[in-house]
């Protein structure tokens, strides 16, 4: 019975994410996913509390792996020093965040966080826990003597901004629609530089 529960509520994450695809999160309603899942929105309410609630299951699904394994990253230990570090943290996270399947989910974000609670429920399960993260592995590495004293968060904030600076505003405006990995590496490089001039020793 369980099983036949755990399939039941991945094929409402999967006919979900085919409309949200299609339509929008918007456009896109309780009484649409239950009807093209061939079953009641009281069914569906049974597994899901809103709207919501399933489409950070779609996100969790499409990226959520992909962004634990990112992070896992400023984990490890003895894989080399900071900026080595920080150099293939940031080249994964700029190949992911630039992905169509993460750029897709962020317009949709953008576009429907004034009109529901789904831009703070995202926030709260996805990029907090991830930059609490890298302030951890920033305060380590002040503590080394990799970087100086400074405030752990926003030395962070500042690094993600610096790497995202040259690609991401272009990409969700579709102005930039490829993403060549040699130019993303290159531009790696040059917002290390300018991060380690910031916070280097």
């Amino acid at each position: 019975m369980r099983k036949k529960s755990e399939e039941r509520r991945q094929a409402i994450i999967d006919v979900a994410a085919e409309l949200f695809n299609e339509i929008g999160f918007d456009r896109a309603s309780m009484a649409e996913i239950s009807a093209r899942l061939g079953g009641s929105k009281a069914t569906l309410y049974n597994y899901f509390s809103s709207k919501e609630e399933i489409f950070l299951q779609v996100m969790k699904q499409q990226a959520g792996m992909q962004f634990e394994s990112l992070f896992a990253i400023l984990g490890e230990s003895g894989k080399g020093d900071t900026r080595t570090t920080l150099k293939l943290f940031a080249n994964k996270y700029l190949h992911l965040v630039l992905s169509t399947e993460v750029i897709a989910i962020r317009r949709l974000l953008y576009y429907n966080a004034e009109r529901s609670d789904l831009g703070c429920m995202y926030y709260e399960n996805g990029p907090k826990r991830g930059w609490l993260a890298i302030a951890d592995f920033m305060k380590r590495a002040m503590a080394k003597g990799d970087l100086r004293e400074a405030d752990p968060w926003l030395t962070g904030i500042q690094f993600r901004a610096l790497v995202e600076a040259e690609w991401v505003e272009g990409r969700i405006l579709g102005v930039i629609t490829s993403v060549p990995p040699a130019k993303v590496r290159e531009s790696v490089e040059r917002s290390l530089d300018a991060f380690f001039r910031i916070y280097g020793v």
